[in-house]
């Protein structure tokens, strides 16, 4: 068997499949007869001679998803698409087929038309009621009404639902083209006054359509806008009405649409009445509702008027001769026109001028009365008192009080027949005394205060007076126990008053025995000079209260009483102990000493070294802090206190000085040694 070229083998196959009419033997689709709409059937057409007539026919869908054919040719849409619906029949010598592509078309649900910007009216508005003819099917009565003025055109704006129908066209047609005809497919134009329906149907199946009723009429040609008297002027609140004129006179259709460009301001009614709601300039519009456009419009200023007025002062006392000043408001703060008018119940006590500034006539009283220039029924008022002002004041005398006790103050004010001779009294100083208003004081603290009076009829007159509040002496004590004080060495005593703020310092002081002491005082101070050995006391009485108090004095040699016996410091000079006695009968508590360190070098010549912390100087104190009861000795074991103290950094060219300063007695009486008596030792 001979092998048979590729190419021949294909042309074999495809003349097999194609629709054959050669030799008398045809099969074919009519293929206008292939649309089917989404859940409804379509009979193709299928045309069979010769041969291909013999045979069963068996069809078969491409696209089974969008349709399915049954044995008799009968193609089912199901969903949008296409599908290519293959005919065949077969005979003993060869299989014949036919072709066909049906569509399945999605219908359109609804064909809507926007009247948003459309002059669209119910057939029972009064307005087109009357114009419009009564029709045999009461459907078309029952439509929406467009009005058309004649040689206007509107435009339908036209969807097609759903989205994704097949076919989203429109088609609009008119029942009377001489009265409204169809341009461009969407367009009607009024041609004469009268009547037609426009129905706007789906171009795949027009049985979905939507239908109005256009009525074709008289247009407005102009509108001219006017209010009473001219003024074209509202206050807030209140209300003024436009009247229009519409031409020409035989209109069909007169109603208009009014309406405000800012509601904020004004607003209008249906009938032409503006409502003024905020100060400014409010543009009132009118539209001819018939279709025509014809707008006319007019400026209308709305005014705030005045609603209140109001003063600074309700009531104001004015001196004989003087004048003040009234500042007036008026509110709203918007008002247009705040100018006002004053005017005096009573010019024989106070007049007053055109800027609200009153003279004071003569004693007495009256009503100062301000009006709104543009509304009499905005008033307000203010009582004037027309007075003798207080010229003069001045206190009486000067007091003198204690802390805890009351006095009082007295005034005087002139001229005697003053309307008003009232004061206020206050304290400068409220935490050392207070006033009441009768003028009585109150001591609160030691220390001075001024009692200020100012007088309350507005002359501002004021007069002061300080007032010194003393202290009471409650008691006395002195700061020690005992004296300790050598013979011929005078030593002073303070006796501490109590409070310590006492105002009377003063003090008598007296001593029992005057050959071992004598003494000598000012105020609260006494000196003690030693005469001889021994004790005696020193008396105190204070002169306030007559508070008692005294001292022990022990005359003696104290200068004597420790006994310097050697020191110990350390190398490093960080450590010094010194060895000291008590050589008195006493017990001491604390010993002070200074040290005083030299710089040795052969350049220096014994320069002082800075070894105090706090001054940079070259002394620093040593304390010893501890009892020593008589005859006891300090160790040398048992350092001492350093105060402030930096150790040289050389201690090898060191010399230096250690000197007893004082003592302390019992924790009671320091006692510093006189210079010539105190004790030293040099390293």
């Amino acid at each position: 068997m001979k092998r048979i070229p590729a190419l021949l083998l294909a042309l074999a196959l495809l003349l097999m499949i194609l629709p054959v009419s050669a030799e008398g033997n045809t099969m074919k689709f009519d293929k206008t007869v292939n649309l089917v709409f989404e859940g409804e059937t379509l009979q193709t057409v299928l045309l069979r001679e010769g041969a291909p007539a013999e045979g069963e026919v068996t069809y078969e869908s491409s696209n089974q998803k969008a349709a399915t054919v049954d044995g008799n040719g009968v193609v089912t849409g199901l969903t949008k698409g296409q599908s290519t619906i293959t005919a065949s029949v077969k005979t003993e010598k060869k299989t014949f087929r036919a072709q066909l592509t049906v569509t399945v078309a999605r219908k359109a649900t609804s064909v809507d038309v926007s009247t948003e910007k459309l002059p669209v009216f119910d057939p029972a508005d009064e307005l087109v009621a009357g114009l419009l003819q009564t029709r045999e099917n009461a459907a078309e009565n029952a439509l929406p009404v467009i009005v058309l003025p004649v040689k206007k055109s509107i435009e339908l704006k036209i969807t097609v639902q759903p989205k994704d129908a097949t076919n989203r066209k429109s088609v609009v047609t008119s029942d009377n083209a001489d009265i409204a005809k169809i341009r461009n497919g969407k367009t009607i134009t009024g041609v004469a006054p009268g009547e037609a329906i426009v129905t706007i149907a789906s171009e795949l199946n027009p049985e979905v359509s939507t239908q109005f009723r256009v009525l074709v009429v008289q247009p407005v040609s102009r509108i001219s806008l006017s209010v009473p008297d001219d003024k074209k002027i509202v206050p807030v609140g209140e209300q003024i009405t436009v009247t229009p004129a519409i031409l020409p006179e035989d209109v069909s259709i007169s109603g208009l649409v009014w309406s405000s460009a800012d509601e904020k301001l004004a607003t209008v009614d249906q009938n032409g009445v503006v409502t003024g709601l905020a100060r400014g300039n409010a543009r009132i519009n009118v539209s001819a509702k018939d279709g025509s456009g014809v707008r006319a419009s007019i400026s209308i200023r709305v005014v705030q008027k005045a609603e209140q007025v109001t003063l600074d002062k309700e009531e104001l006392t004015i001196d004989s001769g003087r004048n003040t000043a009234l500042k007036a408001t008026v509110l709203p703060k918007s008002t247009d026109d705040k100018s006002v008018i004053w005017s005096s119940s009573d010019e024989s006590v106070a007049t007053v001028n055109k800027n609200g500034r009153i003279t004071a006539v003569a004693l007495g009283d009256c009503e100062i009365i301000c009006t709104s220039a543009t509304n009499s029924e905005a008033v307000a008022k203010a009582v004037v008192h027309v007075q003798q002002p207080v010229t003069k004041i001045y206190f009486n005398e000067t007091p003198t009080i204690y802390a805890g006790e009351s006095g009082k103050v007295s005034w005087t004010t002139e001229p005697a027949n003053a309307s008003n001779p009232a004061v206020s009294l206050v304290s400068a100083n409220p935490k050392a005394l207070t006033v009441d208003e009768d003028g009585t004081i109150h001591g609160i603290a030691p220390g001075e205060a001024y009692v200020r009076a100012r007088t309350l009829d507005g002359s501002n007159r004021q007069a002061q007076i300080k007032v010194k509040v003393l202290q009471h002496v409650t008691g006395v004590h002195m700061k020690r126990n005992t004296a300790y004080i050598d013979v011929k060495e005078t030593s002073s005593v303070h006796a501490l008053l109590e409070p310590d703020n006492a105002s009377n310092k003063n003090v008598f002081f007296s001593v029992d025995d005057k050959n071992i002491a004598t003494i000598k005082s000012k105020n609260n101070l006494v000196s003690i000079t030693g005469v001889s050995k021994g004790n005696t006391v020193v008396h105190a009485v204070t002169e306030d209260g007559g508070f008692e108090t005294s001292i022990n004095v022990n005359i003696g040699d104290w200068d004597k009483a420790l006994k310097f016996v050697s020191y110990r410091l350390t190398d490093d000079g960080t450590k010094c102990a010194l060895r000291v006695k008590n050589n008195s009968n006493m017990t001491i508590t604390r010993i002070t000493a200074e040290i005083r360190m030299f710089d040795a070098s052969p350049d220096a010549d014994l320069a002082p070294i800075p070894i105090n912390t706090k001054d940079g100087s070259h002394i620093v104190q040593l304390v010893w802090k501890k009892e020593l009861r008589p005859g006891e000795e300090t160790s040398l074991n048992q350092p001492w206190q350093f105060i402030d103290y930096k150790a040289p950094e050389n201690m090898d060219i060191t010399r230096g000085t250690i000197v007893l300063m004082s003592y302390q007695i019992e924790n009671d009486w320091v006692k510093t040694i006189r210079e010539r008596y105190r004790q030293s030792q040099e390293w």
